[in-house]
This record gives structure tokens, C-alpha cells and sequence, in this order.
């Protein structure tokens, strides 16, 4: 096993790690999860069930749980992949996608990071301003600049400083939720007006859904990043175990957390900003505290996100170091941030939407490719690639990202919400399944 030092600059890049390079523990992968999900992004997610689709407090939570199970158990089972084949989660993308194949899932992935950091990034903005009273622009510059210098160093600081995060925020967010529920009392009623503009209950719930588990989604193509220096360790079979329980976890308690919390508080404000979750409650003698939660959460997740954003992006084919393409993400997700500050609230659930349109798909034959040994019937195709251009062209009529796009079933049948994710997978998987055969025995003996 290796001993390394945190601040050690990481210079590994996206090759396989060796027995002689692994280290680190796999119960610390409960608090790198916890502490990923505990800031205003996750409670911002759950706000949209009541204070943009208008759904009640009990529905959201059922809807809540249902999204985080799904997701949580695809984002454990994907980090035992890091453990398996000491890759980045992209970078073994390579093996049932083909090597060119491979590059266009990886620079999606690589924008979702790098647009993950900016969606952390204006939230914590926001927050920062209303509390501080400080100009927002300046606040997500300065938020930039202390992500992208933690994940500039790498795998190691990251893990080092997720340790610490998780039992900052978890005090913090804890007296959080007690202040936000004794102000905010009972669960939520039913908002018809908002149920209206969706569909319904129906539409409603199945959005919420979608929404929550296409927030876990966005943490699946992450996932073996955080795994991959268990590759080589002894006892795999029992790491990936400890891995996956930890995993799952972490991402369940989080997420289920702050999402039912942000679904209470955001029923009883007008819903435009992150900042309006706690603006007209919050007690003088908290604002401290909350300051150094957003900005501890912020991080928290976002150096996740450029550290896996740039990975994604070595993987695409990009010619640099590590180090030096978690600058080149760290400056567009500036940008992007920037930018992207104005109309906030629809410009976050239409993002969340985006990444699971394609993610589902892609997930879903990355786990038929780990799980079943199967070749391709197109000579010198991969039948994984296109099976997962397969699956996003038959979910196109089951998006709905009104005023964006609204597919055609969705527009006819609001009550059905937005099921394109499952749609994706589903079609996806019976592609893959078709245009692949089983290997003969005698290729199978051989192996």
C-alpha cells in the first residue's frame, strides 16, 4: 500500500492504479458522500417538490425516498467498478463503448462537472449575499478559487478534506433543520395551482421523482473516481463491500436529509432564489454558522465535481495533466457560474433534467457491460454505443422541459410527468441486448 501525503500533488492522471499505488479506506467513503450532499444544492432539489411543482409534504417525501433508493443503490453499485478495475468511472467506458466511443459520454460528463460546479457555485453565491450583504458575482469568484485550488492538488486532499467537512456540516445543518422546522411546523399542504401547471398530482409526483433521482445521476459517472486507489488491495471482494454499503449510505441519509428539509421550507416562500429557503426566518445569532455551512458545502461538492469534470475531460483525449486540466475546468465553471447567475431556479431544474437524458442510458449499459460478456454483432461497432444512441432518441418524446422542449407524449399526457429516464434505459437495454451475442463456449473457455 502506498503512503502518501494530502498535500502531494496528484500526478496519476487516468491510467490504471497498481497494487503498489492503492491506498485509502473504504468506510471513509461514507463521509465523502455525506458530506458531497449536505449544502443549499440538495436542499434546493427537494424545494422544487413543493415550492415549484407544488406537490404535499408527504407525497414529496415518498417521492423523495423512491428517487434516492433507485439512484443511491446504481451510484454504490458503480463505486465497487473503482475497486474492480482501478480506473476512473469514464476511463472504463472505454471497454464496452470502444475507445472513440467513449469520447462523447466523456465530454458530456466533463460539462455536467464543470455545470455542477456552477449550479454549487451561484447557490452558495446567493447565500453568501443575503447573509453577508456582499455583491453575488464577487462571491462565486472567490468560491471558485478556493475549489479549484483543492482539486488542482487532487485525489488525496479531496479525501482528506471531505473527513473533515462531513462533521462541520453535519452540526451545522443539524441545528439548521431544528430552527427551519419550528418555524415552518406542519408537513406541507397541497399547492393546486402548481399541481395545475404539471399535470396533476401524477405529473407532479413522477417529476419530483425524476428530479431527485436524476440529482444522484449526476454523481454516478463520478462514482469509481473515489475507488479506484482501492484497486489491488488484498481482500477486494470484502472492500467492495464495505465500499458499496458506505456508499449507498452516505448518499441516502444526505440526500433524503436535505431534500425533505428543502421540501418543507420551500412550501412556505415564493420560490425564485436558492437564497429565498431562509432569507425571512433565519435568527441573527445563526448567520455565522450558516456563512461557514455554505461555504464548507460548496466546496465540498464542488471539488468533486472539477476533480471528475477533469478526468472526464483527459479521458475525451485532452493532452494534460491532471493539475492542469482541473484549471482549465475550474475557469470554464467560473464562467459558467457567472453566467449563469440570472433566472436561477428554471435554469437548475431544466439542467437536472439535461443530465439524466443522458446519464440513464449510459448507466444502464455500463452495467450490462460489467455484468454480462457479450460481443458485438457490427463488426468493429460498438454495439453499447449505439444502443445508447438508441435509447436517448426513444426518450426524446418523453422529455419534458417545458418552455425549453416538450416532447410529444409529454405534451399529450402531462400526468405522466417527465419517465424519458426510464424510457432511455429501458430501450437502451433491449438495443444493447439485440445487437449483441452471446460468446461462444468455446471463446468463453479461452477467456
Amino acid at each position: 500500500m502506498a503512503a502518501t501525503s494530502a498535500l502531494q500533488i496528484e500526478t496519476k492522471g487516468i491510467e490504471q492504479v497498481t497494487a503498489a499505488e492503492s491506498h485509502g479506506r473504504p468506510r471513509a467513503l461514507f463521509g465523502l458522500w455525506m458530506a458531497a450532499n449536505i449544502e443549499f444544492a440538495t436542499l434546493t432539489t427537494g424545494a422544487l417538490a413543493t415550492g415549484a411543482f407544488g406537490l404535499s409534504g408527504l407525497d414529496a417525501f415518498i417521492a423523495i425516498l423512491i428517487g434516492n433508493v433507485i439512484g443511491g443503490l446504481i451510484l454504490a453499485a458503480f463505486a465497487t467498478y473503482g475497486v474492480e478495475y482501478g480506473l476512473p468511472q469514464m476511463i472504463q467506458g472505454a471497454k464496452w463503448f470502444g475507445p472513440l466511443g467513449n469520447k462523447l459520454p466523456s465530454l458530456l460528463n466533463a460539462f455536467g462537472g464543470f455545470s455542477w460546479f456552477g449550479v454549487n457555485t451561484i447557490i452558495g453565491g446567493y447565500a453568501l449575499a443575503t447573509v453577508l450583504g456582499t455583491p453575488l458575482i464577487p462571491n462565486i469568484i472567490v468560491l471558485c478559487a478556493v475549489q479549484v485550488a483543492i482539486a488542482f492538488v487532487g485525489h488525496d486532499l479531496i479525501q482528506a478534506a471531505e473527513k473533515y467537512f462531513f462533521y462541520l456540516l453535519v452540526l451545522i445543518f443539524a441545528i439548521f433543520t431544528i430552527i427551519a422546522v419550528t418555524h415552518t411546523g406542519a408537513l406541507p399542504a397541497a399547492q393546486p395551482k402548481l399541481l395545475a401547471n404539471v399535470g396533476g398530482t401524477s405529473g407532479a409526483f413522477i417529476l419530483t421523482t425524476s428530479v431527485i433521482l436524476s440529482y444522484v445521476l449526476g454523481w454516478i459517472p463520478y462514482s469509481s473516481d473515489y475507488t479506484r486507489y482501492m484497486h489491488g488491495e488484498p481482500d477486494a471482494t470484502g472492500i467492495k463491500k464495505t465500499a458499496f454499503t458506505a456508499v449507498f449510505w452516505g448518499s441516502m441519509v444526505s440526500c433524503i436529509w436535505m431534500e425533505v428539509l428543502g421540501a418543507i421550507i420551500g412550501a412556505s416562500v415564493n420560490l425564485v432564489h436558492p437564497s429565498d429557503l431562509f432569507t425571512s426566518w433565519l435568527p441573527g445569532w445563526f448567520k455565522i454558522p450558516l456563512i461557514v455551512a455554505i461555504i464548507i458545502g460548496t466546496i465540498s461538492a464542488n471539488i468533486l465535481n472539477i476533480y471528475s469534470a477533469t478526468l472526464s475531460a483527459l479521458a475525451v483525449g485532452f493532452k494534460l495533466k491532471q493539475y492542469q486540466a482541473a484549471l482549465v475546468t475550474g475557469v470554464i465553471g467560473t464562467v459558467i457560474s457567472v453566467l449563469a447567475a440570472a433566472n436561477f431556479i428554471k435554469n437548475y431544474e431544466s439542467f437536472l433534467f439535461f443530465l439524466g437524458y443522458w446519464t440513464a442510458p449510459w448507466a444502464a449499459l455500463v452495467y450490462l457491460g460489467h455484468t454480462f460478456k457479450r460481443t458485438s454483432r457490427i463488426p468493429s461497432v460498438s454495439a453499447s454505443f449505439v444502443a445508447w444512441i438508441i435509447g436517448i432518441a426513444a426518450s426524446v418524446p418523453f422529455f419534458n422541459q417545458y418552455p425549453l422542449f416538450v416532447g410529444f407524449f409529454a405534451n399529450d399526457y402531462p400526468q405522466f410527468g417527465d419517465i424519458s429516464f426510464a424510457v432511455g434505459a429501458i430501450v437502451a437495454s433491449i438495443a444493447y441486448f439485440a445487437l449483441t451475442t452471446a460468446p461462444s463456449a468455446v471463446t468463453a473457455a479461452a477467456e
